[in-house]
């Protein structure tokens, strides 16, 4: 059976056995996938610093024709995101977003957009931890999920928001909110994403307590 190559993005990682991991991927040709990467718990394992939590690496996997559990033979670290793990901020703004789209996906069903918009906050993320850009990336997420808000009340967050929504990264790096601004436009983003997935994600009271504008 051939292998295939994708470019992929660590959402998760799990143990499996004492030397094993389940790696969930969002990868640009595949969408969310999944695969055992054996050995790579050993210490001078094939995928020793090559997996970790928002990696991007270029995988070679085998597919699993019969199961959606594929087996990774190779992978090729790309980007570690290593400033993303200098605070606490921005390691709990990263994990929300890599749980948001894992929550947000289903198994191998790609959407390019998904995955650019996840590349490009990650990128973001490095330069400055922002509250204002995770507002961002959740408008542009659940837009991309299918699932952008209608905005039919005109009150002043919903304003905030369509002009949010509208707007490219470079344009809202630029974007500053007051502490009040900040703080309405989430609550109304997280009640649109609770009301869409069922749940409220488990990174997010890391954001109450952390994310700053």
């Amino acid at each position: 059976m051939d292998t295939e190559r994708a470019e992929g993005i660590v959402l998760r990682r799990q143990p499996v056995t004492e030397s094993s991991l389940l790696v969930t991927w969002y990868t640009r040709e595949f969408g969310k996938l999944k695969t055992l990467a054996k050995g790579a718990r050993r210490a001078k394992g094939p995928f020793q610093g090559k997996i970790d939590l928002f990696y991007r690496d270029e995988i070679v996997f085998l597919p699993n024709r019969r199961s959606d559990l594929h087996l990774l033979q190779d992978c090729f670290l790309e980007e570690p995101y290593a400033r993303l793990r200098e605070s606490v901020e921005s390691l709990a703004a990263a994990s929300y977003v890599c749980e948001l789209v894992d929550m947000a996906t289903e198994r191998e069903d790609p959407n390019i957009r998904i995955h650019e918009l996840l590349t490009a906050i990650l990128d973001a993320l490095e330069r400055r931890n922002s509250a204002v850009l995770l507002i961002w990336f959740e408008l542009q997420l659940l837009a991309a999920a299918g699932w952008a808000p209608k905005w039919q009340a005109t009150t002043s967050v919903n304003k905030v928001l369509r002009s949010l929504a509208s707007a490219s990264l470079k344009g809202v790096e630029r974007v500053r909110l007051s502490t009040e601004q900040i703080v309405a436009g989430q609550q109304v983003v997280w009640q649109l994403w609770d009301a869409e997935l069922g749940r409220r994600p488990r990174t997010r009271p890391f954001l109450e307590r952390k994310i700053k504008n």
